[in-house]
């Protein structure tokens, strides 16, 4: 019998990410770069002093705690017990409480991803356009009542995180910055970043990702979640300016020509925001390439590696 295999990266890097703290939940669960993380980047919320924190709060975490965070269906009571907690509540408590439950939910994902290494059923179905089975439509029933979803990469079936069933449900409990956040992640993982080390979005739109992130940064400097936030405007900068395994920067690397995603990136980039900090520090990078300056890109590559503005992945 077909026995489904998880990639067993996916798995730890979900357990690192479970501790520690980051979409593009990208489609490809199987990637361990920095944008692969944005799953559970909710995770990296500031940690809250439990001798000092909102009674309401520490209430909430105490009923989690008492949850199986083995099966979807917890995550529905989690998402109860919040609305009945905080719907009264100040937004910013509702705020507070928030990278509380993303938490739980991220604990219930990679349980559920992780029963998976063991499950003897058959869920080839899921990567063909057959007409599902009786037992995985109940399967995937259940799962969306709760929260999440069956996702596919590379031939790999796991579960996701259905990011519009909280939004849809207590979306008006946040404050505007936190809703903007939320409705913004639930857009980036609906679209996806990243398939078989290949990016599936569009030039126009990776680019918009990044304007969007820099503006809410210079917008809102004290938004809680804040260190998410810088963490994939960096990531999403690190792939404009490097690419990634299948999205090469250059389609002849050689002659320093530019792949034409990235040259319609980086022009609609200058165009439509000229005086963005993106435009400012890809202006110098395009013209290196574009005067075959190989030293001048590696050394822009490093300088901005150094300056904490993108990753060293890849460089």
């Amino acid at each position: 019998m077909y026995r489904n295999r998880l990639n067993t990266s996916y798995l730890i890097t979900m357990l690192i990410l479970s501790t520690i703290s980051l979409f593009f939940s990208c489609k490809n669960p199987t990637t361990n770069n920095a944008i692969a993380t944005k799953d559970s980047l909710f995770l990296s919320s500031d940690t809250f002093d439990i001798a000092t924190e909102n009674s309401h709060i520490t209430t909430y975490r105490s009923f989690l705690q008492q949850l199986d965070s083995s099966t979807a269906e917890s995550v529905s009571l989690a998402l109860v017990e919040f609305k009945r907690t905080f719907e009264a509540k100040p937004n910013v408590l509702s705020d507070s409480a928030y990278p509380i439950f993303q938490e739980f939910i991220d604990s219930v994902e990679l349980h559920l991803n992780e029963k998976l290494l063991d499950d003897t059923t058959d869920y080839s179905a899921f990567n063909t356009n057959m007409k599902l089975p009786i037992k995985l439509e109940l399967a995937q029933m259940e799962l969306k009542k709760n929260g999440f979803k069956f996702s596919t990469s590379e031939g790999t079936v796991y579960i996701e995180q259905d990011r519009s069933f909280v939004t849809k449900t207590i979306l008006s409990l946040f404050s505007e910055p936190m809703q903007a956040y939320l409705l913004q992640i639930e857009k980036e993982n609906r679209e996806g970043f990243m398939e078989d080390a290949g990016i599936i979005i569009s030039a126009q739109k990776h680019v918009d990702r990044i304007i969007w992130y820099e503006m809410f940064i210079a917008t809102n400097p004290n938004f809680l979640l804040i260190k998410n936030c810088k963490t994939y405007k960096k990531a999403y900068l690190t792939y404009l300016f490097t690419g990634i395994d299948n999205t090469y920067l250059y389609e002849n690397k050689d002659q320093m020509l530019l792949n034409p995603y990235f040259s319609k990136a980086y022009s609609y980039l200058l165009k439509g925001y000229p005086d963005s900090e993106a435009a400012t520090l890809i202006l110098p990078y395009k013209q290196a390439i574009e005067q075959k300056q190989k030293s001048v890109v590696s050394e822009l590559l490093k300088k901005y590696v150094i300056k904490g503005i993108i990753y060293s992945q890849g460089i």
